[in-house]
């Protein structure tokens, strides 16, 4: 099967094969100038055979470990299934036997790391656990009730202070599923300017978007750490109804005049901070 183009992504499935027993390779947008990324289940592994396509890292493999958050029956499993595979699996069958963690290695830009990804409950289990880099709210945009679920724990993690120095990404899943939508992409990105996080749309289904949105997680965590470190992390001054007000007008403004303000373009660029 000839290679498929992904918003200039170059997926070359299971053409990797020698550090890991299925790995997958993505080459970045032409003239980015970063190295290729690759993908692969993070598990014992017999000796690697260096490949000429193949950066070999020579430092310690760093770990993050990101929580999954979202209503039942919005994609979560079959997103981190779809993350180990470079191959399109049938998101609609029910998930069955996963495990509450599962860890994908990637090399993305010469360094590798370690993404684990855990599901999380409730705001309760993020508040025993401080060691989370980044928090994945995930709903389905044909379901309204996960939507508000996700709004209504962002809210209570930010009045915890749980979202602070942590990478937030909003994802709205089940996108091929249009006749069907009921949360607009503008309510989407309203939201997530509201709490200073990133959004995309994806479709596990489809496995649209899955890839780019791997590698803005771990882009998103390593700016979040860059950013921690430099200045201290991340400061609220104001208070989240004006925030949220100030995005409607915003999103008001889009409806109105058709062209989009630069906040919710910045908010889909999982490529800075």
């Amino acid at each position: 099967m000839p290679p498929s183009l992904v918003a200039g992504v170059v997926n070359r499935g299971d053409s990797f094969r020698r550090r890991r027993s299925r790995s997958n390779s993505l080459l970045p947008v032409e003239g980015l100038g970063a190295a290729p990324l690759l993908r692969s289940p993070a598990a014992p592994a017999a000796p690697a055979i260096p490949s000429p396509r193949t950066p070999v890292p020579d430092h310690d493999v760093m770990t993050y470990r990101v929580a999954v958050l979202g209503a039942q029956g919005v994609g979560k499993s079959a997103l981190i299934s779809q993350f180990m595979t470079s191959e399109c699996i049938n998101a609609y069958d029910r998930q069955r036997d996963i495990p509450k963690e599962q860890s994908v290695s990637i090399m993305l830009n010469g360094e590798e790391s370690e993404l684990q990804f855990i599901y999380v409950g409730g705001v309760k289990e993020l508040e025993k656990d401080p060691s989370f880099a980044a928090l994945v709210m995930m709903y389905s945009v044909v379901d309204k009730a996960s939507f508000q679920k996700v709004e209504q724990d962002l809210q209570r993690m930010q009045e915890h202070g749980l979202l602070r120095n942590r990478a937030v990404i909003m994802v709205a899943n089940k996108v091929d599923l249009a006749r069907s939508r009921a949360i607009s992409t503008q309510d989407g990105k309203c939201l997530a300017c509201t709490y200073k996080a990133k959004f995309i749309e994806i479709s596990v289904g489809i496995n649209h978007n899955v890839d780019e949105l791997l590698v803005g997680i771990l882009t998103q965590i390593r700016i979040k750490a860059s950013l921690t470190e430099r200045e201290g992390g991340v400061h609220w001054y104001k208070n989240r109804g004006v925030v949220r007000a100030s995005m409607k007008a915003r999103q008001m403004f889009t409806w109105i005049f058709g062209k989009e303000d630069s906040k919710f373009k910045n908010c889909e660029n999982l490529n800075v901070a």
